[in-house]
């Protein structure tokens, strides 16, 4: 299965699911430790398909990854 555009804040992420591009982005947005202290606002992020991005999709990628332009 190719890996499908993300949007998770501003962190483009290819990902088979939205669980696994906010796992991914999640560091870059906030460092973990300050994740651990704001559970509810690591519950509160969101990622968003971004199908328009899906053009950008690298396909010799097969595990998921933030898009270096990010």
């Amino acid at each position: 299965m190719a890996l499908q555009a993300y949007k998770v804040e501003q962190v483009l992420v290819f990902a088979s699911r939205g669980t696994e591009a906010k796992m991914l982005a999640a560091p870059l947005i906030r460092p973990m430790e300050e994740w651990r202290e704001d559970v509810a606002g690591w519950v509160a992020l969101r990622s968003e398909r971004a199908a328009e991005f899906d053009e950008l999709y690298d396909p010799e990628r097969t595990e998921p990854y933030v898009h270096a332009a990010s």
